[in-house]
């Protein structure tokens, strides 16, 4: 009789330990789990350049549910105190997460907003702060946020910025001087035969 209730034991401690690890893993399942973080928390720019934000969303790996642009709730940007305007971007968040639909371990590049510089131009100088949100709501209704913790860095400089990428015209300027002294050089090298 001892053997039997010593070798139920263990099982019913089984039973119950397993019990216990189902219920704890369902009340750890979150369904959506987001995050988003700016492609750059530092800037080179000149005076009068309106900087777009660039982003990423994600559903976490550890979600149980698609992240769904449905469901977006709200952003919240933050400008930079008597430097730095936060704009909306030129499409609309509600837009650009319309057709969004992002299974745990996806994510989706978005521009979250701008910053002009407050009256079109600024000094020369380097500016921090801003503070950025973004709220979804998951399946059960619940709203799920995210905020960065990072601040914000621009470097404001007279001339053109470190990034810039060269005008059209410049760019068909110098192809032509290239053409030409490889022309000249064809000539020469023939004139010499």
């Amino acid at each position: 009789m001892s053997s039997s209730s010593s070798s139920a034991l263990p099982g019913r401690l089984r039973a119950w330990l397993g019990a216990v690890l189902l219920a704890a893993s369902g009340v750890s399942q979150a369904g959506v789990s987001l995050s988003w973080d700016l492609a750059a928390w530092q800037y080179d720019a000149t005076p009068s350049q309106t900087l777009e934000l660039r982003a990423t969303v994600y559903n976490e790996a550890s979600a149980t549910e698609h992240l769904l642009g449905s469901r977006f709730v709200a952003a919240f940007g933050e400008g930079i105190e008597d430097a730095y305007d936060f704009l909306a971007p030129m499409v609309s968040l509600a837009e650009q997460f319309a057709m969004m639909d992002l299974a745990p371990g996806q994510g989706l590049d978005f521009v979250f907003g701008r910053l002009a510089p407050v009256n079109g131009s600024i000094a020369p100088g380097v500016y921090t702060g801003g503070g950025f949100s973004l709220a979804f709501r998951d399946a059960s209704g619940a709203e799920v946020s995210w905020t960065p913790e990072h601040t914000l860095r621009i470097d404001v400089a007279e001339g053109t910025t470190g990034n810039a990428l060269p005008e059209p015209t410049t760019l068909l300027l110098t192809a032509s001087c290239l053409g030409a002294l490889a022309l000249q050089r064809r000539r020469r090298a023939q004139v010499m035969r």
